[in-house]
């Protein structure tokens, strides 16, 4: 990811290391806590179909809530916003822990502790461009969002074992404790600043946009950065489709291997742009080849590798999937503070959108055509020029002066 000295001064800021920390424990909280919901709904309806549903309740609320509540991230001081919800989800798992509880009120304590994580990252990711140096910011990005994706995977690995020797209801209160202690971290180590932008007031310039909306579409850089990280949609494809694929393979176990090679790889991705491309602005050069090499390897599909060759295929796309660490945080460095917050909940949510819906019509497509294989072809070549347009288009926006956007 990054090199050890640039870790050790990371970890070394304590306002970092409390968020840091914070995030990366109720990350692998949260997966603990869809997996034993998933299992109680299934232990005591021994419905397919209701565990299912309950699963797909943990990607929706974000949808929602990102683009409603990010405002509260700019109107409000972001470390109060960050304690406060951390504090009110830590009570709402805690509740969803008590035994005997019935499923609808889990499944509605779920929602809502879910929806108020948008307010949280919002503020979460609106503070770090303030708490980390100008020269350490791309490599504090790239340790949250690699640390993320190693809590993700941890925190299933650990949520089976946890949930089948013990009980769903302890993995539910495991979580709650994660809340509290990133609550506490935040509270004692991250130092209180002024909100960006207090109900609004915040006087504005005459030629800047009066909306978050406005400056996403009308700012070049900004515009071409969402347009480039949704193609996420596509690249994700295989995911999607990982049961029959496996399935086609004649291998279905290796539907776990599968699912687990896109965020790994993508962890490698990262370190190796990291420690190999130390420039931010070359990094930032890159976006577009890595998004052209994130999606090209999923073309060769159309020659029905085998289960050796779509593992390689896999971890080359997964390895070009770094380049949103770049994009991610090049995006939050051109917007102005007042509209991070807001910004950071419809970003997301559209991030989330894309790649949920480009999983279910991939499953639509490949049902109606017969083939998996084929499908993950087209959305590969849809996809190559798509980001071959976008890394044009990214190329012309970085080359002119527009100074409407500005940077830290």
């Amino acid at each position: 990811m990054t090199t050890r000295g640039a870790v050790r001064e990371l970890v070394g800021l304590r306002e970092f290391r409390a968020m840091w920390i914070g995030s990366t424990v109720s990350t692998a909280g949260d997966q603990l806590a869809a997996v034993a919901l998933s299992l109680l709904v299934f232990e005591r309806t021994r419905s397919v179909a209701a565990t299912a549903l309950t699963w797909s309740l943990t990607l929706f609320p974000p949808l929602i809530s990102g683009p409603l509540l990010g405002w509260v991230a700019d109107r409000f001081p972001r470390r109060t916003v960050m304690v406060t919800t951390a504090w009110l989800q830590a009570l709402l798992m805690a509740a969803m822990a008590i035994p005997g509880m019935p499923l609808w009120a889990m499944i509605v304590l779920l929602v809502t502790v879910l929806a108020i994580s948008s307010p949280y990252l919002a503020a979460q990711e609106a503070s770090l461009p303030h708490v980390l140096p100008p020269k350490r910011y791309d490599d504090g990005v790239a340790l949250f969002g690699t640390s993320v994706d190693i809590a993700q995977m941890a925190g299933l690995a650990a949520a089976g074992f946890l949930v089948a020797h013990t009980s769903p209801g302890l993995a539910l209160a495991v979580n709650a404790v994660t809340f509290a202690v990133a609550a506490i971290l935040v509270q004692t180590s991250v130092k209180h600043r002024p909100a960006a932008d207090p109900l609004g007031r915040k006087e504005k310039s005459e030629d800047e946009p009066r909306g978050v909306l406005t400056l996403m579409v009308t700012e070049p850089r900004l515009r071409t950065l969402l347009g480039v990280r949704l193609l996420a949609g596509l690249a994700m494809v295989p995911e999607g489709l990982a049961v029959p694929l496996a399935a086609s393979l004649n291998a279905v176990w290796a539907v776990g291997l599968i699912l687990a090679i896109e965020p790994a790889a993508n962890v490698l991705g990262v370190a190796l742009l990291f420690r190999l491309v130390r420039d931010p602005a070359k990094r930032e050069r890159l976006i577009g080849p890595l998004a052209i090499l994130s999606l090209a390897p999923l073309i060769m599909f159309a020659f029905n590798p085998n289960l050796t060759w779509t593992i390689v295929l896999l971890v080359i796309a997964g390895i070009g999937g770094a380049y949103h660490t770049p994009a991610r945080s090049a995006w939050m460095r051109l917007l102005p503070d007042q509209y991070r917050g807001r910004a950071y909940g419809i970003g997301r949510a559209a991030l989330r959108s894309s790649q949920g819906g480009g999983m279910a019509l991939a499953g639509v497509v490949a049902h109606s055509i017969g083939s998996v294989t084929a499908t993950i072809a087209g959305a590969g070549g849809i996809g190559l020029l798509l980001a071959t347009q976008a890394t044009f288009a990214w190329r012309r926006a970085r080359g002119r002066d527009n100074t409407k956007a500005v940077a830290i």
